[in-house]
């Protein structure tokens, strides 16, 4: 498709952002997956001193989800494809996988007020009842140190068209509203600034306001058979008397 749109990378302007922020960047056209590079590179002497190191691409050729599942994207640089892989001195906790669910949230409805976010536990990211985000985490062990590697993609200027339950950023945005330029710039900021904020409480139990915070998120998603009631520090969410595993969603 020949629009302004169309010429777009979204991981070249993910690049060019991380370089003007001093953050570690690894940025290629085409790879199979971010999150198995960051694993390769993790311990690598390169980046022994960065405690942040980010890879981005603009197209996957075996994008990874949970267990089994693949991630599909649209046309090249149309998504964000990336792996942000922090050094830690503390093994995550599980609430982690809770805590960057909320941060990634907490970046898309800072950004986008007046669009229809809500949580899928346990970690995708929808608007209305369309999924337009998930997130992969793997962690990398070596000695007393530990790479916790978030991998996120995010639909931005289109989604797969084959997926009917996905949609894109662009797609959800009323019209008039700007995509990129500084919308786009401010929800990289917001993100580096919610991740990194819950990757220092990795080893943490899940704060009151944490758990209200996912509570509310996580009943906002329309296809939800049935409320949540109440979650506890561990992550375990309530469904009346009935405790189910974040970790088993």
């Amino acid at each position: 498709m020949d629009t302004p749109i169309a010429d777009i990378k979204i991981g070249d302007v993910t690049a060019r952002w991380a370089e003007n922020n001093h953050l570690y960047v690894s940025y290629e056209r085409q790879q199979e997956s971010t999150n198995s590079l960051a694993k390769e590179e993790a311990f690598a002497e390169s980046m022994l001193e960065e405690s942040l190191a980010l890879y981005v691409t603009d197209h996957q050729t075996a994008g990874r989800g949970r267990g089994k599942n693949t991630w599909v994207d649209g046309r090249p640089g149309t998504c964000l494809l990336s792996s942000w892989s922090y050094l830690l001195g503390v093994k995550p906790q599980p609430t982690t996988s809770c805590l960057i669910g909320l941060a990634v949230y907490r970046a898309c409805a800072t950004t986008w007020p007046f669009l229809d976010w809500n949580l899928k536990a346990p970690n995708d990211i929808y608007i209305g009842d369309k999924k337009v985000a998930g997130i992969l985490l793997e962690n990398v062990i070596q000695g007393d140190e530990v790479r916790l590697i978030v991998g996120l993609g995010f639909n931005v200027t289109a989604s797969p068209e084959e997926v009917t339950t996905a949609t894109s950023l662009l797609e959800e945005l009323p019209m008039g509203a700007p995509l990129l330029g500084q919308d786009y710039l401010a929800f990289l900021d917001r993100l580096l600034f919610e991740m990194t904020d819950a990757v220092s409480h990795a080893d943490e139990q899940l704060s009151p306001t944490d758990q209200l915070s996912l509570l509310s998120a996580l009943n906002l998603h329309p296809l939800l058979k049935e409320k949540y009631t109440g979650m506890e520090a561990d992550g375990s969410l309530l469904i009346g008397d009935k405790k189910i595993s974040w970790m088993t969603l």
